[in-house]
């Protein structure tokens, strides 16, 4: 498990203790939030800047999953699992964005559309990303068992091929944002298979994303 938060043990107003941060407006906050008091604020930057949490792995494979909102109107963040030795390096990555209406990726050559995104909402996101492969699954609900149990978009290229055999960074990165966004429960980890989370007697998962459960 690379990543497993809430951020609810950040404190607010600055970005996440021991993430690696390149300029931006990046901080833990209380205004928009899914679960419990607090959420990570992507609310601007510089072309160029990013929020990042390297990764050590022999799997080619990366999960990725979490809660988004992203507000209407404009361009967003981005979101790299990137395999360059710093994150600000753009190919041989994902390179998802988010963008008034639509979730779309950068192939290397031209911006191709992922699908429809609702804006000024909550909705959970899953991807599965293949290093071996350079490319990457891309599945959104409105919660976890509704973006686990819908029909992926498979086989999304990355921008260019990938620049080594496993990723090397988890990022959110900056380029002409217009409009913020807002993450909430993160999970980073190895493998192709969603984790098998605990949930509490009302159905709600653990605060923290905690007792993952164990074979």
């Amino acid at each position: 498990m690379f990543v497993q938060t809430g951020f609810e043990e950040f404190p607010t107003g600055n970005p996440p203790k021991d993430w690696e941060a390149i300029g931006g407006d990046f901080e833990v906050s209380n205004d928009t939030v899914k679960t419990d008091k607090k959420a990570l604020a992507i609310l601007n930057g510089a072309d160029g800047d990013g929020l990042g949490v390297p990764i050590e792995t022999e799997d080619p494979i990366i999960s990725v999953e979490f809660y988004v909102y992203i507000e209407g109107g404009g361009r967003s963040f981005n979101l790299k699992v990137a395999t360059a030795d710093g994150f600000g390096e753009n190919n041989g990555c994902t390179y998802i964005n988010w963008d008034a209406g639509i979730v779309r990726l950068y192939d290397g050559a031209a911006w191709q559309p992922i699908g429809d995104f609702e804006t000024d909402t909550w909705k959970y996101v899953y991807i599965v990303a293949d290093v071996g492969k350079s490319e990457f699954d891309f599945s959104v609900g409105d919660d976890r068992d509704d973006a686990l149990g819908a029909k992926p978009e498979k086989g999304l290229a990355f921008r260019n091929a990938a620049l080594g055999p496993t990723a090397k960074w988890f990022a959110f990165y900056t380029w002409g944002i217009t409009v913020p966004g807002y993450i909430d429960d993160l999970l980073v980890y190895e493998g192709a298979d969603a984790l098998d989370l605990a949930v509490d007697p009302t159905g709600k998962l653990t605060t923290f994303w905690g007792r993952i459960k164990t074979p």
